[in-house]
């Protein structure tokens, strides 16, 4: 009797870093415009001070990108990972005993951290070693986590907020984010099939690749092609702007009317709707190629930002949460695949390790952004109509940074003039 062939390790992997993405994005990233309003209310904190606890994070997990890329490839990537989980649960957990500004500012640094070495590098090294096709609906599988976590713990910590407190709300996450990252890190990667004398999906080489095998750029050669400062300007362009949609739609919509449990209701569904996004924008890239894809989501994105300036009708902010779903892809799809494919997987996690510091940059910059402007003005409509305008701008740089792109990857060296090049 045959035995039935074992299914692909690869696929564990996109498992386990959808569970990384599912609390380690779900809960210390998308579910903490929950806290806001209550927090600034409890301890009398401005909204764009205050904001700037997750600017903190985000500039500490820029700092720490880089290193973490480094030390992801050249150490133990399941040490590295569950020092990173631990790190990021326990400062998480510990919000709850903050009673002043500097006491958020500085657990968000251990927070920035423990993040970069939980999802913000790990799931793209992973999912680009693992996986030469289906690359795009891999790293959609994973990072649909983040929709799915978000949609669940925004209303569960609405509930624990409005039932209990917001300092059990943070405990409460923090303990859930240990129980379900930390297993993870230290019992499933691998980071490379190698390591279980494996290739990567899709890799019909006759041996089996090893990392020196890999193609592409170097750090050294990628810093001096105007396709790597272009894409970290798209990169940081798109930080400022979903941050600056995504972290104040909670209160944007409780100020103008809605209940914080409409709110958070809200958040939920398009955290929901963005499982299917992330799915559906992977998919248009690995069919369609790259172009079309950054086409559609930073369409879809301008379209929802304009369409939440409107949403003091119950319905239209429905209609938002909708299409926001699809939009909010646009922060964690585009990133690594557009990495990958202009400067290859030779030195990816190094590669990626920097580009995401200009992404961590934008969303430091987005979230205290909006709320300046809020504090400033007494609305958040100039902002929303700001970040319509950026996206169709930042559209136009994407589509010339693919164009200088494959044609710098086209001439390097590590590939055959013959090749055909994906861009």
């Amino acid at each position: 009797m045959e035995s039935k062939p074992k299914a692909f390790y690869g696929w564990w992997i996109v498992a386990g870093c959808f569970l990384l993405t599912f609390t380690g994005i779900g809960i210390a990233i998308n579910s903490i415009g929950v806290f806001l309003k209550p927090v600034t209310e409890s301890l009398g904190f401005d909204r764009g001070e205050f904001s700037l606890y997750f600017t903190i994070a985000a500039l500490s997990m820029m700092v720490a990108a880089p290193f973490m890329g480094k030390l992801l490839s050249k150490y133990n990537i399941r040490l590295v990972m569950g020092i990173a989980t631990t790190l990021l649960s326990v400062s998480f957990f510990l919000y709850s005993q903050s009673t002043q500004l500097m006491h958020f500012y500085l657990l968000s640094i251990l927070l920035g951290i423990g993040s970069a070495g939980t999802h913000v590098i790990p799931v793209a090294l992973l999912i680009t070693n693992w996986f030469k096709e289906k690359r795009g609906l891999a790293i959609a599988i994973a990072l649909a986590g983040s929709g799915i976590g978000g949609m669940l713990f925004n209303p569960v910590a609405n509930y624990l907020i409005t039932t209990y407190s917001w300092q059990t709300a943070y405990m409460v996450l923090g303990c859930i984010l240990a129980v379900t990252t930390i297993p993870m890190a230290l019992f499933i990667v691998r980071l490379h099939p190698s390591e279980m004398g494996l290739k990567a999906y899709g890799d019909t080489t006759e041996s089996t690749e090893t990392v020196a095998d890999l193609k592409g750029f170097t750090m050294g050669e990628a810093i001096k092609t105007p396709g790597f400062w272009l894409l970290g300007l798209v990169l940081l362009l798109i930080g400022v702007m979903n941050m600056g949609v995504q972290q104040h739609v909670p209160a944007y919509l409780n100020d103008i009317g809605h209940s914080p449990a409409f709110a958070a209701n809200i958040v939920a569904l398009f955290m929901g709707v963005l499982v299917l996004g992330k799915i559906v924008l992977g998919s248009i890239f690995d069919r369609f190629g790259p172009r079309v894809g950054v086409i559609f989501i930073f369409t879809v994105f301008a379209l929802a930002a304009f369409i939440l300036t409107g949403s003091k009708v119950a319905a239209i902010a429905v209609i938002f949460g909708l299409v926001f779903g699809f939009a909010n892809a646009i922060m964690t799809i585009p990133a690594p695949l557009l990495t990958a494919e202009l400067f290859g997987q030779k030195n990816y996690g190094v590669i990626y390790g920097v580009m995401s510091i200009f992404y961590t940059l934008g969303s430091a910059i987005g979230m205290p952004l909006s709320g300046t402007i809020f504090d400033k003005t007494g609305s958040y409509l100039p902002a929303f109509y700001l970040y319509v305008g950026l996206a169709l701008v930042t559209m136009l740089i994407a589509l010339l940074t693919l164009n200088l792109g494959g044609k710098a990857l086209a001439s390097h060296p590590d590939f055959n003039k013959g090749e055909e090049i994906s861009i």
